[in-house]
């Protein structure tokens, strides 16, 4: 019986044709249909992948997840991100370049984990103003990430504030690497995000639909759709409805709330 990450992923199996796109596909790409054609993306190259991952999908791009400096524009119909953007530096960057080599009405599948339902629990939501800010940070992406790092050491591994531990856990996963969420959110944050590149026409990517975290899953899913020229009244049609569903997200945070605080309590009684 497929696991409830699996089912709900599904549902968006067959909108997906063509040529396409998976980032970061490692051990879990996306089942397709067959006649779909994917290429997979990748930072690390292949040796990597064998040594870190056996088993791990080799990639035919070796990129950042936020440059394809050989990739045409129009190049794709669709792209699959699962917990990519969450990883990356500059996700408005990334956005950016995702729009730009997929084809006008090209979709992008991306599932994202809801920072109330995973170890990023007692974590602060990234706002909206701290992605433009990254997005205008000329430093190298290892130091823009570093109080990324920091905030992890503190509230996800829940080292003390300035006590040895939490310095010396920080400055080894400096030196040595490191692979954090940098960023986390829940559903209407990333609304509110595709709200903002596409008023600024810097990506605008429509809504064809989205799904919120379910009661037994920790992800939640947009499904969007790049469009390179939009008329005027199909901009206000696709902003609307963006419009929308951030506010139903809103609607639905206190339950979402609610049923998250309730999982963690039944799994901590479970431990106890």
């Amino acid at each position: 019986m497929p696991s409830t990450t699996q089912a709900r992923r599904a549902r968006y199996t067959h909108l997906l044709r063509g040529r396409g796109l998976e980032i970061g596909a490692l051990k879990n790409p996306f089942e397709l249909d067959d006649g779909v054609e994917v290429v997979y993306s990748d930072i690390l190259p292949p040796e990597e992948i064998d040594r870190h991952y056996p088993g791990g999908v080799h990639p035919d791009i070796l990129s950042d997840s936020e440059s394809f400096p050989t990739v045409e524009d129009d190049t794709f119909d669709f792209l699959i991100a699962n917990h990519v953007l969450e990883h990356l530096t500059d996700p408005i960057r990334a956005l950016t370049e995702w729009h730009r080599i997929l084809k006008d009405d090209g979709l992008a599948m991306v599932t994202l984990p809801d920072k109330r339902y995973t170890f990023d629990v007692d974590r602060r939501r990234t706002p909206l103003s701290h992605l433009v800010a990254d997005s205008h940070n000329t430093l190298a992406p290892r130091l823009k990430n570093f109080e990324h790092l920091v905030d992890w050491a503190t509230h996800v591994e829940g080292f003390t504030p300035g006590s040895k531990q939490w310095k010396d856990w920080i400055e080894d996963r400096f030196e040595n690497g490191f692979a954090v969420h940098n960023h986390v959110w829940v559903l209407q944050d990333i609304l509110h995000l595709l709200l903002y590149l596409y008023t600024r026409d810097v990506a605008p990517f429509a809504l064809d639909r989205c799904s919120n975290t379910a009661l037994y899953g920790n992800e939640f899913i947009v499904l969007l759709r790049a469009r390179k020229r939009p008329s005027a009244i199909r901009k206000t049609i696709d902003v609307s409805r963006l419009t929308a569903s951030t506010l139903f997200a809103w609607v639905q945070n206190p339950f979402q709330i609610t049923q998250a605080t309730s999982k963690r309590l039944i799994k901590q009684r479970r431990q106890d």
